[in-house]
């Protein structure tokens, strides 16, 4: 069942400001508060989880990334003791939308499964945020490539994990996860849906670049501009790829 603790919880971490060159800085940017999610009463267990989660999320958002992990240490393995048992796989979804998603993909699958609330992935997400934090890029993708095998149609997973496979230099691998954030984003909506459509292009663009294919990314980077006409960083990124192609000219 999902849970609708997470909005104040969410709201705890910001956005950093991206870098252009040579690597786009850390997103530090929770994931989207669910939607439409049923209230549901907590057992005593899931608000203790609950509360330990607002704890490492308020200390990502103070830049204590050893604080946040000391805390969603632990937390993970509460996760994992508490579905030790459950023989089904486990999706975590954002919403009502998410949940009929993942439980009609089992069903075509043939596949038994369950949906929970977002909790562990977003454990799992704030694990290998803090990891990345620390500059320990290997260490966290397991957590991220566990958070998005869980919820593999929420882009904001998916871009963090296109992000860590961008600092390992694994450019198609980022490239490709950066488009299922795209796709993803396509089913989220409002203001939520272009942030995420903008950083997952923004990622595409980036491994573009990386792997010469500087016109498909000059047109990832205008499809930015076109829900942010004022984004400086895309920008910066255009003008890049025009200095670029002028070198080979």
């Amino acid at each position: 069942m999902i849970r609708m603790h997470w909005l104040a919880m969410l709201a705890l971490v910001g956005v950093a400001p991206a870098a252009a060159r040579p690597l786009p800085a850390l997103q530090q940017a929770a994931p989207a508060a669910p939607q439409n999610a049923p209230i549901a009463q907590e057992t005593p267990e899931e608000a203790a989880r609950t509360a330990k989660l607002g704890e490492a999320l308020a200390a990502i958002q103070s830049g204590k990334a050893a604080e946040a992990t000391a805390i969603l240490t632990p937390l993970l393995a509460e996760y994992e003791q508490a579905y030790a048992g459950e023989k089904r796989k486990i999706y975590c979804a954002q919403d009502q939308k998410q949940t009929i998603l993942y439980m009609l993909r089992a069903a075509g699958a043939n596949e038994n499964a369950i949906a929970i609330g977002p909790g562990w992935c977003l454990a799992l997400w704030g694990r290998g945020f803090a990891l990345i934090d620390q500059q320990q890029i290997d260490a966290a993708v397991p957590f991220l490539e566990r958070a998005v095998a869980m919820s593999p149609s929420y882009a904001h997973y998916l871009s963090e994990l296109g992000y860590a496979y961008q600092a390992q230099k694994k450019w198609q691998r980022s490239y490709d996860t950066y488009a299922r954030a795209a796709e993803a984003a396509k089913g989220e909506e409002g203001e939520q849906r272009a942030k995420s459509l903008r950083r997952a292009w923004f990622g595409m663009g980036y491994g573009l670049i990386e792997m010469g294919k500087l016109d498909e990314a000059e047109k990832m980077f205008n499809q930015c501009l076109e829900l942010f006409p004022d984004d400086q960083k895309v920008k910066n990124e255009l003008q890049y790829v025009r200095e670029q192609r002028a070198k080979k000219s």
